[in-house]
Formats: C-alpha cells, structure tokens, sequence
C-alpha cells in the first residue's frame, strides 16, 4: 500500500503532473465511470411504488375523524365543515336537575326537535360522546304523552294521548307536538336504533324512565302511531295536508303545524310510510335484543304489511317514482299532483320498500326532476312544485313560496339521505357524482352547511349551521362513500373510492373503538392499509371497477380466500380481516384457483373501555394495547406475518401460498417487461455517449499532432 505522503509526492513529480493533468484522460476516466454507474443501475431490479405520499401512514388508535382525500380537495375539505356545523349546534339544556346533552337544528332554532337529533345523530356519533346522543332519546321519553297530556300550544285543543311524542323540547324543558305531522315518534324509534345499534346494549333498553323501561316506552310510542294514525280504509299512515315530509300545512288560519279537525285535509305520504317501515323494523329487531319474540314478530309483520299496502296504492309504475301522498278526504286540485317528484322517494330506497327496478327508476327521476329544475345539486325537495305565485297562494304561509323551503328548497338533508342509499343500494357512480356536486357548492360557503336554498330566487335560504345535513352528509361520507361501518356487530370496511386514493380515521366516543384505513389504487395491485380495535372479524367489501379482474387478495403477504357479491350496478370482493393494523393487496389479472388461499382466523380482540356508556368528552389518556406495526412495501416473511393470519397455515399450504404470491399477474409481466426494456435504452445510451466522448478524445489528439 503506498503512503499518502509518497503519493503526494508522485503527483508532485513532473513525470506524474503531466498525465493527472491531461484532459483527455480526465475525458476517458469520466467516460468510464458513467459507463459503470450505467451499467450498475441497468442490472438493479426496479422496486416497486405503492404509497401515494399524500396519505397519512398513521394508523394506529386514535380519538379524532377525519379524511383526506388528494386528488378531490373539495371533498377533502368537507371533514372540516361537517365537525365545524355540529359545534354551532351543540346544547346543553339545564332544567332543574336534569341536563339535556344534543343538538338544536341550526342557527337560528333554540329547541331540539326529534327528527333532526336522529338523522344528525348518524354523524354525530363520530364526534360527540355518550350523553349527546343518549340524553335526548331519553328526554323524549321522559315527557312521552299520558292520556291528559296538553302540548305547548294547545293543539287546537286536541289531546294527543298517551304513547305520543311531542318532537320539541324547549330549553325550559317543555314540550311540544307538531300534530299535522305524523313522524315524530317514528323518528326517536330510529334515533333510539342507532343509539343501540352502536354496541348493541340490551341493558339500555331494559333500563327504566319513570317507572316504565326503554323498551316499553319505544313500543308504547309505536303504539299510539297504529291507533291514531292508520286509517281503517287505506292502512296507510295519515297526516295533514303537507308536501312530503314537510310540517306546514296548505290550509288558511293559525297553527300551520298542528291538526285542526274541523278544517283540515288529510293525507298519506310516502314519506310517513317509509319512515315507518324503517322505524318498525329497527323496533323489531330491538324487541329480539331483549327477548320480546313475540313483540318483535308483530312489529315485522306490521312492517311487511305497510309496505306492501305502500307499493300496492302509492307507487307509480308508468312514472317511475311513488305518489306525493294520496287524499283519504276528499279534494281536487287543478294541478297534477301524481307528476309531482318528491325526494321522499329517496327516502324510500333508504329505508327498504324499493326492489331494484324501483330504486333504478327513483333515482332516474329525481335525477330527471333535478336537471329540469336547474338545481346544481341533489335534494330538490319537490318538483313540479305547488303553484304558490302571487297572488295565487297554494300556501298560507309565506314561507312556502314557489321554489322555497318544503316548496322546491334544495336541502342538504335528504341530499345526504339520496346519496348515501345510492352508494348502497348499488349505485356508487352517481352517489359520488353528487357527492362530489354538493362538495363544489359548499366552496361558495366554506364551512358553514345552510339548511335550503331555494331552487328559484338565490336571496333565500334557510338557517346556517344547519346539524341534521351534517348527519346525513357525513354519514354518507364516511359510511357511503369510504364505507366505515361501527356497530354492534363489530367493524365494515367498504370503500366505493374506486380510482380515488383516500385516508379516513373515524373514532366512535360512547364504544372508545376507532377504525383507520389508507386506500391506494393501482392498476396493478391495489394496497389498503387499516388499523382497528374494533373486535374479530373484519368484514371488507372493496368496490371493484368493471373492467378489473381480481387475481389474489393477501392480507400481510399471505392469499386469503375472497369471493364476488354484487349489489344493483355494484360488485364488490368480499373477504374477512382480523383486528389490529395490516396491509391488504388486491391484486389485478386474470383469476387464480382460490385451493392455496387460507381464511384468517380472528386474532384476540383489542378489549373497549369498561363501562362505555359515560365516557368524558376529554381525549383518552388510557392507550389501547400494542398492535402489529403496518409492515413496508415488501411482503411480511412467514416469520413475521401477523399470527392471526400464520397460524391458519400449515407448511404445505405455505409452500402452495408462496407459489401463488409469487407469480405475476400477466399486467404485473408486462409493467417488468417494459421497465426492463426502459432500462436497457437508458444503459444503451451511456455507453454510446461513453464511446463518442472517447472518439472526440481521440479526434482531439489526432488534431494536435497535426
């Protein structure tokens, strides 16, 4: 080895400083090194990219909500708004000793009203704890009607009777009932679903409110809407003469929200029936809960009845969508009402009285009856609508002006409400389109989800902050369109993103369980990241393109056994996952034999919070146990996969796995074959450029001898 001092000294020497010195060998050396690196780079295997660098990687036990969305930044925008709405909404009612957590409708609404604390409450439950969404249900209940019940306003002097709801609550604590209506007591039967629905706890069912039990009180209510409101002729559900669902009646005089008997018209309303259908069987399903068979099957049947009497008498087969409502007392218009499209038929997909061809012809014609009207958006809430010009006024109330509020307004609501039975009943491709409508037009707004605006005169507009669109709205986000499902049964990932890349985290406070999940699609290999603490197993539904065909899905590298279900226009590759975080990989080709691939035994369950019912609204400082860290690009070894998944395997179906997870799809080949091909021009053109900077080496030398 020679010294550094005599090598400084070598350089040093005349002899050797003429031929460090030469630029054509300085020339050559540089050709020669570019033409090593180039060969060095063509010979290293390209790797593979899967992350869009946009998403979080983070997917670990966390208590906020939140989605994010690259390449929609409208829609990406929204998981600040929905969060924003609720916290003008939110209320604390303090009536003596009793305190009422909830949600007052929107800005400019000092009272809690039963149908919009249970759609807000789809939504809600992802940002609010325990006593938000369960003290009201329970205040209702509370103040349920005895035989002398008199509401707040009288009533026109008619006594509701016992089992009715009133759907107000003042912030005095008293109560009041809308009685042209007739969805007050169905609307906390389903807020009181969804409350249950979140753990499936009996025991809150079972609990007691004056003496009577939850159940009880449910029931009674469910009660007194078959009693005061079937009629004998139709059985169908009867209200007053509104549009659909609203609570402003057409008749001349005061009290344009209750039932005067000795003038009013009455009507049944697809909405009322749709609303009923859900309401009795989310009832039933509760009575089974807690043991009450035979309660629970006189409720399905009740409910199985009403649709089909809906179907038989309302639905408009030669115009695709239900009637507004049919008259049960006489009267004429000189209008067509039957050509009348309400969003109420939305609502009816929603709740389940629709069979396919139903919900297809809906869809059309509140599609139809929304580009006719020149709305930008869904949740038109009528159209043609009722000939309230002046001085020609349908209406009494001045509110309901051609175009506005019940009238033509175009609402959030039930925006939310189409949208999300769209995503599904099997219509994904429209859900997002209108999603994705509703999204551009809250950018006028930023932040702040108004109640209607009218589909005639933009000078009119209901309230701001408006709590029950931020339900439905966020519940068609996070349970439509990135399909997060927590409930009783335990988690549902079904992401309709299709080509969107996507990240969602939702944290549900009353159960302390979250669910995390980053969504990247190629066309190659679709990798979907999720961590969760809800229990085993994971039920994962991935919407999948047309022209795809699912090759293999591997959870943590290892095939797991999946199958094709297909829901109206939609099909989705559905498979089970167990709990904690892992990495999913769909990949793309033509299909293999499924033999090698292995179901995934449930891993042990991530334990919730003891006594879930009551948790503080402060974060939780208790952390979750350890989960399995989200492994890199690269495919677990068999050694480090995730137990729930190895343990399922034996040695040989692990030698047939690996056979399968290492074969390329045919698409997998050609994206190898065309890198390498890329490669080789790459090393190709420096060794040319290589060759030439040596030929002009040459040239050059030749030229100085001359």
């Amino acid at each position: 080895m020679t010294h550094p001092l005599r090598r400084s000294r070598m350089k040093s020497h005349p002899k050797f400083k003429n031929v460090f010195d030469s630029s054509p060998l300085r020339l050559l050396l540089a050709s020669l090194l570019c033409l090593l690196i180039s060969l060095s780079l063509a010979s290293k295997p390209a790797q593979p990219t899967y992350a869009n660098r946009a998403l979080p990687t983070d997917l670990s036990y966390n208590t906020e909500t939140q989605w994010i969305l690259p390449g929609l930044p409208d829609l990406s925008e929204t998981s600040g708004y929905i969060p924003h709405n609720f916290s003008h909404g939110a209320a604390i009612f303090e009536i003596g000793n009793e305190i009422i957590h909830g949600f007052r409708p929107g800005k400019v609404y000092a009272e809690m009203y039963a149908r919009d604390i249970a759609w807000g409450m789809e939504t809600a439950q992802y940002y609010y704890p325990d006593e938000y969404l369960r003290e009201p249900i329970e205040a209702y209940l509370r103040r349920q009607y005895t035989d002398s019940t008199i509401s707040l306003d009288g009533d026109f002097g008619v006594v509701a009777g016992a089992g009715a709801i009133g759907g107000i609550i003042t912030p005095q604590g008293r109560s009041n009932k809308q009685t042209i209506t007739t969805d007050e007591e169905t609307s906390l039967i389903h807020a009181a679903y969804l409350y249950y629905n979140l753990a499936y706890d009996t025991a809150w069912l079972q609990s007691q409110i004056n003496g009577l039990t939850i159940i009880e009180r449910l029931n009674r209510a469910a009660d007194w809407v078959y009693r005061r409101r079937l009629d004998p002729d139709l059985q169908l559900l009867w209200r007053g003469h509104t549009t659909d669902w609203g609570d402003v009646k057409f008749e001349k005089g005061p009290g344009y929200t209750d039932y005067n008997p000795a003038q009013d018209h009455l009507t049944a309303s697809i909405y009322d029936q749709a609303l009923a259908y859900m309401a009795l069987i989310e009832l039933a399903k509760m009575n089974a809960a807690v043991g009450n068979t035979e309660q629970a099957d006189g409720w399905q049947s009740k409910a199985e009845a009403l649709k089909d009497q809906t179907n038989a008498l309302l639905w408009q087969a030669d115009k695709g969508f239900y009637l507004t409502h049919a008259h049960i007392t006489p009267l004429e218009h000189p209008f067509d009402e039957s050509s009348m499209v309400s969003i109420a038929n939305a609502l009816a997909v929603y709740a389940g009285l629709t069979d396919f061809e139903q919900s297809q012809a809906i869809f059309h014609s509140l599609e139809e009856a929304r580009v006719k009207a020149g709305v930008n958006k869904p949740g038109l809430s009528l159209y043609p609508f009722y000939p309230n010009q002046w001085p020609n006024l349908f209406f009494d109330y001045l509110g309901m002006g051609h175009g506005n509020y019940q009238n033509g307004g175009v609402w959030d609501w039930w925006g939310g409400v189409q949208i999300k039975a769209e995503f599904t009943n099997g219509f994904a491709e429209q859900g997002q389109i209108h999603l994705l409508q509703v999204a551009n037009d809250w950018q006028k707004h930023p932040g702040n989800i108004i109640e209607w605006h009218s589909s005639t005169d933009s000078r009119h507009e209901g309230s701001h902050y408006y709590s029950a669109a931020a339900g439905t709205m966020g519940s068609a986000i996070i349970e439509g369109f990135f399909g997060v499902e927590l409930d009783g049964r335990g988690l549902t990932l079904q992401p309709r993103l299709g080509l969107n890349d996507g990240y969602i985290r939702v944290y549900q406070a009353a159960t302390d369980r979250y669910a995390a999940y980053s969504y990247d699609w190629d066309q190659d290999v679709t990798r979907f990241d999720y961590g969760t603490n809800a229990a085993d197993p994971v039920t994962v539904k991935v919407l999948k393109l047309r022209s795809e065909q699912i090759r293999t899905v591997t959870i943590d590298g290892r095939p797991v056994e999946f199958e094709a279900e297909t829901i109206g226009h939609d099909t989705y590759t559905v498979f089970s996952a167990p709990s904690g975080q892992h990495r999913i990989e769909i990949v793309k080709g033509q299909p293999l034999v499924q033999p090698a691939a292995v179901a995934v035994e449930a891993a042990p369950a991530l334990p919730l919070t003891p006594e879930p019912t009551r948790p503080s609204i402060a974060p939780n400082l208790a952390s979750p146990p350890a989960v399995t860290p989200v492994p890199d690009s690269a495919p677990a070894e068999p050694d480090s996969a995730d137990p729930a998944v190895a343990a399922a395997v034996s040695p040989d179906e692990t030698a047939a796995s690996s056979s399968v997870t290492d074969s390329h799809p045919a698409s997998e080949r050609t994206r190898q074959h065309r890198n390498a091909f890329f490669r080789f021009i790459g090393a190709s053109l420096a060794i040319l450029i290589s060759l030439l900077l040596m030929v002009l080496v040459g040239l050059r030398r030749t030229l100085k001898k001359l």
